[in-house]
């Protein structure tokens, strides 16, 4: 498969991977390839020790209409084993994002839709440009955008979860960004350069307590509160500060220098 054809491309640079959507004809809707090849991408860079932060972006004018329906309507005339595996498959991109151990960042130049919603807020930030548009819109197509169900309810909380779920329209930009769908929205030509900002003050952060804190958060939040979280806080905090990652943190704050990751 030639690199024009991929449907995810995967570029490295100062610390920062980057993973394309490639399919702007069929509006970088997701397929089985698709799906394979962005698990295969994401498992590489979590791998790799020398990437810090990952861009999740897409080429053309959408970012992503979700499943593609040239796919899907496929399923009636499969197994209902291949059909959970077929629905299986976009979900664990989802899953995949959400639990990758480095900051993530999804940059939305365009449409994000359904499932291509759920791509979305399965990073860590969001950063949109102001022509971008926004929906849970499968509903409207007599399906159910499971995909993005679990991360969209982090993002909105679950009564505006459901309403955008039971309703299926489509919002701007700046609507999204109130409703907690995005993290920033800027003008079309700004989007590059605050990616690039965001994903610069990124590699500042000590690279073990990013991936701890992304540990953390989605096991300490359906906890309640109480002695368990108070011993599961103080034992990691007691843990990080004895690491060669804390004591490298402390000593560049001493000596009024960057720590060794942030050079």
């Amino acid at each position: 498969m030639s690199r024009e054809a991929a449907p995810v491309l995967l570029s490295v640079a100062d610390g920062i991977a980057t993973l394309t959507l490639n399919r702007p004809k069929a509006m970088n809707a997701f397929d089985g390839a698709t799906s394979r090849a962005m698990l295969d991408a994401l498992a590489s860079v979590g791998r790799d020790a020398a990437v810090r932060v990952v861009v999740i972006a897409a080429n053309g004018p959408a970012f992503s209409a979700g499943g593609d329906f040239n796919w899907v309507l496929g399923w009636p005339e499969l197994s209902e084993a291949e059909r959970q595996h077929g629905a299986r498959l976009m979900t664990e991109v989802v899953q995949a994002i959400y639990e990758l151990p480095k900051p993530t960042i999804a940059r939305v130049q365009g449409a994000a839709v359904g499932g291509g919603a759920g791509v979305m807020l399965a990073c860590d930030y969001a950063i949109a440009a102001e022509t971008a548009r926004f929906g849970l819109t499968s509903v409207r197509n007599g399906l159910l955008a499971g995909i993005a169900i679990a991360v969209l309810i982090q993002a909105v909380g679950p009564r505006r979860a459901r309403q955008l779920l039971m309703h299926g329209g489509v919002y701007p930009a700046r609507e999204a960004l109130a409703m907690g769908l995005v993290d920033r929205v800027v003008p079309a030509d700004r989007l590059d350069a605050e990616v690039a900002s965001l994903a610069g003050d990124l590699k500042l952060g000590a690279p073990d307590v990013q991936a701890l804190v992304k540990r953390l958060v989605t096991q300490i939040d359906p906890m309640p509160a109480g002695a368990g979280v108070v011993d599961l806080i103080a034992g990691h905090v007691a843990g990080q500060c004895v690491t060669d990652e804390a004591r490298e943190g402390m000593s560049a704050f001493l000596a009024k220098r960057k720590p060794r990751w942030a050079t």
